[in-house]
């Protein structure tokens, strides 16, 4: 005997296989994002991160720019594949990017990373161009730097702080007055 369905069962079948699948790919696209963020990280600024997240915590940038320049001498560049270690790669982030043509290479740091020097900045450590600075100039340091294994020049301005994320300490006053 066959079984008989109605198109609106077949169409109700149909519309949930297409969730289903939806729901699978918006969970690669997630694992995707999830692994390029983790993928930077050194296996120390992993479990860094983890022991924070762990904690309802998370890292903040503090402080301010002291203006010396420093960080435009001895920076480290990160592709779409994590922190660059080769020339190569960087030639080939030129020839996507040319505005990254700025950089020169230094050397390497304890890690193998590529050090890099901004040619804009000048004598008094201020940037030749400032307002058309890049978005990692404009957005320097970011709390990444410390997942990274990174560091904050000596002297630097800023600083990174441990810190209960805005948005819990205001849903846990909400309740309070709920």
């Amino acid at each position: 005997m066959v079984e008989e369905r109605s198109i609106d069962s077949v169409i109700l079948h149909t519309m949930d296989a297409r969730a289903v699948q939806w729901k699978i790919m918006k969970s690669k696209e997630a694992l995707i994002r999830c692994w390029s963020q983790f993928s930077t990280f050194s296996l120390q600024g992993f479990c860094h991160y983890l022991w924070l997240k762990i904690r309802g915590k998370s890292m903040m940038v503090t402080g301010s720019c002291h203006g010396c320049g420093r960080c435009c001498k001895e920076i480290c560049l990160e592709g779409s594949e994590g922190w660059l270690r080769s020339e190569e790669r960087f030639q080939w982030i030129v020839d996507m990017f040319p505005e990254y043509g700025r950089f020169t290479i230094t050397g390497k740091d304890s890690q193998g990373y590529l050090l890099f020097s901004c040619t804009w900045s000048t004598e008094q450590g201020t940037c030749s161009d400032y307002e058309n600075r890049l978005p990692l100039c404009r957005n320097y340091p970011e709390s990444s730097l410390i997942f990274a294994g990174g560091r904050l020049l000596s002297g630097c301005g800023y600083g990174f702080a441990e810190v209960v994320p805005f948005k819990k300490v205001f849903r846990q006053e909400l309740k309070k007055i709920r």
